[in-house]
């Protein structure tokens, strides 16, 4: 058996293995996906390399002449380059989303393997790259090394993007994907330089398709693997869509509870408005309150919620003569228990918003004291929430800081000698105590009749 005969037999024998490869792949792969297009592909192209490696084999046996040899060989040499543009793509299968996969077919498919048609063209003519002479030996130029370089630059991409992306691989695809691109690497430039009458590039190809189909590649693997690719990206669009909607809730929360404030400065704004000399008073009852809770280290959403029992704290005064509250003398006994019930009307308006039960703690026992003698309830010591005794301390702070019918505002000396005096008996020890601390804090006694409706919207 002569050299010739060989050769025929190993292209032959290539050539049923690359079609039987593409028989199973097109008849078992019936799942489309990424992976399985493009090891179908890669399947094909295996095919088309032998079939052109065999007729520039007969191109030889049979004297077609020197052109049509030559552009045969050339053929040849362009399957190579399509061949190794299928293994990137078979590598981003695992790596990239379709779209990805396709923007990156489309550049190899318009730049580089048209341009080197081009030049397989221009060589068949003119033999710049290669050419085979009469005897039927083939003549490389310096030019031919651009040829195998564009099958070598396939390879080292595809390298590169599974050095990069490893943790989407398992050990046997690594191996062998390697083994794959460093034949794509090492074989062409073999063939050329160290064996050119014994053409191993179809085989070695073939071979390492074979491999990669019986070591890692089924059609389960691969639905497997585009099924995650496809929960990834629905995941990012469903994590995207989450955060959008999120984003419109968390708007149309802050809208909302922006006019909820609003409407309660307006009705505590209405409720003031019976008094001529307490304008502003529940706004600042509301802002000392909160200022008392964030000292004490209450959470955010509980200062909050204090801030709000505040503004309403009096709003039971609608149930209240307007006579009586803005009477300038001494209030009778009987005018005196009417005023003393606005905290248990305050409570029983307030207990009505189902969505904000706690408003009514503020108001109903703003007025108790710790030693008992308070109103409505004579609730004393632990008995009395602490939302009520922050509020208690707040009022009694803005009702000697503010002006009234009977007085100017007192002297901050004074004040804090009656907050310290109320200290066990009226106040709760500890909130007194954050109450002096902040008249302390206070050198130039900016608390006092400052916080406006406008102003107190806007710190929220």
């Amino acid at each position: 058996m002569n050299g010739t005969e060989i050769v025929a037999d190993f292209d032959i024998v290539s050539l049923v293995v690359a079609i039987a490869i593409c028989f199973y792949t097109f008849t078992k792969y019936s799942e489309q996906s990424l992976g399985n297009r493009a090891f179908k592909r890669m399947a094909l192209c295996s095919s088309f390399v032998c079939v052109t490696d065999y007729l520039s084999f007969l191109g030889v046996k049979f004297k077609f002449g020197s052109f049509w040899q030559t552009t045969l060989y050339s053929i040849c040499v362009f399957s190579f380059a399509i061949f190794s543009q299928a293994v990137l793509a078979y590598t981003n299968s695992y790596i990239f989303t379709r779209d990805k996969i396709e923007r990156e077919k489309k550049i190899a498919t318009r730049l580089f393997l048209p341009f080197m048609l081009l030049l397989l063209l221009a060589n068949s003519i003119w033999g710049f790259m290669f050419f085979i002479e009469d005897d039927y030996s083939i003549v490389f130029g310096m030019p031919y090394i651009i040829l195998p370089a564009i099958s070598c630059a396939f390879a080292f991409a595809s390298a590169f993007k599974l050095a990069v992306n490893a943790h989407k691989f398992n050990k046997n695809q690594i191996a062998t994907l390697c083994l794959l691109y460093e034949g794509l690497i090492a074989v062409p430039f073999v063939q050329v330089y160290v064996c050119p009458t014994f053409r191993i590039t179809p085989f070695a190809f073939v071979f390492l398709t074979t491999a990669l189909l019986l070591s890692i590649e089924t059609p389960e693997d691969q639905a497997l693997v585009t099924t995650i690719a496809e929960l990834e990206v629905l995941q990012r669009a469903l994590k995207s869509s989450v955060e959008k909607k999120t984003a419109e809730a968390r708007d149309r929360r802050e809208k909302l509870e922006r006019l909820v404030l609003q409407m309660t400065y307006t009705m505590a704004e209405t409720i003031d408005a019976k008094d001529h000399y307490t304008s502003g008073h529940s706004a600042r009852v509301a802002r000392y309150s909160k200022m008392l809770a964030q000292k004490k280290g209450l959470s955010s959403e509980k200062c909050q919620q204090i801030f709000m029992m505040g503004i309403l704290h009096d709003i039971g005064k609608v149930g209240v003569s307007s006579k009586i509250i803005n009477k300038p003398s001494r209030l009778t006994d009987q005018e005196f228990a009417q005023m003393k019930a606005h905290p248990v009307i305050g409570s029983s308006i307030l207990e009505k918003v189902s969505l904000l039960p706690e408003l009514k703690t503020g108001a109903r026992w703003h007025h108790e004291r710790i030693d008992g003698r308070g109103y409505p309830d004579g609730l004393h010591g632990d008995q009395i929430p602490l939302e009520a005794k922050i509020i208690a301390v707040a009022d009694a702070y803005d009702a000697m800081t503010s002006s009234r019918s009977y007085r100017a505002p007192m002297e901050q000396a004074a004040v804090r000698e009656q907050i310290e005096r109320g200290r066990g008996s009226q106040f709760d020890n500890e909130i007194a105590g954050l109450m002096l601390e902040l008249i302390d804090e206070d050198k130039r006694y900016i608390l006092h009749e400052y916080v406006s409706k406008r102003e107190a919207i806007d710190e929220q």
